[in-house]
């Protein structure tokens, strides 16, 4: 494993340990959640998660603490530093991500606008379509209407399932809006029934 793919698994781990503190010391969770609002908005300056990586792989809990800003001999010592940095980077982790992946659309529906496309391919999670995690959506630029499909394990029989759905986006920029979904998701066993099903319901949506 990476050192990038180490450290991102630290963190989910941190978060998930985080949590659990707030059931049995109320207490204490506030003053790790008081922490890791300090270490997020230390954090803030950080650009993409690449940079994110170097700098946890050069630093230290302590060390960003007091960048932070906080008083490391006020902190209870029940406190795992460790455990509250790495949740504090998971959290801005998963904001940036969210702010590159809304980067990354409006770049792709100008640049689908720009040579007179249509339809504007706006996500793409995964490499092959018939093994998950698989995610494309597709979007119509004149209404917005998108039809989604994806790729997920069915974790009892380990097989593919595939998902078909249509939704309604701002076309601008690919957001989410309040408006109801187009049609329902359906799910499939066959891949050739789901694939015709969604050639079906671009050709009625987003033709």
């Amino acid at each position: 494993m990476s050192e990038r793919d180490e450290a991102k698994r630290a963190w989910r781990t941190a978060e998930e340990r985080l949590y659990p503190v707030a059931s049995v010391r109320p207490d204490l969770y506030e003053v790790c959640v008081g922490l890791v609002r300090s270490l997020v908005e230390h954090l803030d300056r950080i650009p993409d998660v690449d940079a994110l990586i170097t700098h946890y792989l050069n630093s230290t809990a302590e060390q960003d603490l007091r960048d932070a800003g906080v008083d490391l001999a006020g902190i209870p010592p029940e406190v795992e530093l460790d455990m509250v940095r790495d949740a504090a980077y998971q959290m801005y982790e998963r904001s940036v991500a969210q702010r590159e992946a809304v980067y990354r659309t409006r770049d792709e529906i100008r640049r689908a606008g720009n040579r007179g496309d249509s339809v504007a391919t706006i996500w793409v999670e995964g490499e092959n379509e018939m093994w998950p995690p698989f995610r494309r959506v597709r979007m119509s630029l004149r209404t917005g209407y998108a039809v989604a499909v994806s790729t997920r394990l069915d974790p009892d029989t380990l097989t593919p399932v595939f998902t078909l759905e249509a939704v309604a986006l701002d076309p601008e920029t690919g957001e989410a809006t309040n408006e109801p979904a187009l049609t329902e998701a359906r799910e499939f066993t066959d891949p050739g029934e789901w694939r015709a099903a969604a050639q079906e319901l671009e050709r009625r949506l987003l033709a």
